[in-house]
């Protein structure tokens, strides 16, 4: 996959986000994690995720998946970038080091054999990501079997217009 990713970026194919939210983490603080649960919470209309599952799909920085494990959720991080794997795993080991309760690991949405092993989730979310794998409704089209039956299914795809970036939400309760 290593050597996939790196011909993708040569290419021009694909950008390194990783990077970016290595340089974000380092403006992380109390506040904005506390905002990420809220807006988790306001999003699901959930109160907690306690007894639940998340899977967080293209985890970029980690911060939603860290926001889903502090509201009490079992949580699955999966990324193609391995720096935003770096990023995640990073703000595991500062906030919840050694938590059995929290799995990171580097994978693709558009790997379908590997999608089918994860199983299925309550939560599966994924924010501002599918759209960047060049094949969106493909993506799409392969997370929703990994949304448990009663599930929730979280997807935001930016939309650009001209030069005004808007955020179009879609979610889904299966």
């Amino acid at each position: 996959m290593d050597r996939i990713f790196k011909t993708e970026i040569e290419q021009g194919r694909r950008f390194e986000f990783g990077k970016n939210w290595k340089c974000f983490l380092t403006l992380l603080n109390e506040e904005r994690i506390i905002e990420a649960e809220n807006s988790l919470k306001d999003k699901l209309g959930l109160t907690d995720l306690e007894g639940k599952t998340f899977l967080d799909i293209g985890s970029e920085s980690g911060l939603f998946s860290l926001a889903a494990r502090r509201l009490g959720g079992r949580v699955h991080s999966l990324d193609y970038d391995p720096d935003s794997i770096a990023c995640t795993e990073e703000l595991k080991h500062c906030y919840c080091d050694r938590d059995s309760q929290w799995t990171i690991e580097r994978g693709s949405v558009l790997d379908t054999d590997y999608l089918a092993a994860l199983g299925q989730f309550d939560i599966v979310y994924s924010w501002g990501v599918l759209h960047h794998t060049g094949q969106m409704w493909k993506a799409l089209e392969n997370v929703i079997p990994l949304v448990a039956n009663g599930g929730r299914l979280f997807i935001s795809i930016t939309r650009i217009y001209t030069t005004i970036f808007k955020n179009l939400c879609w979610w889904s309760w299966l």
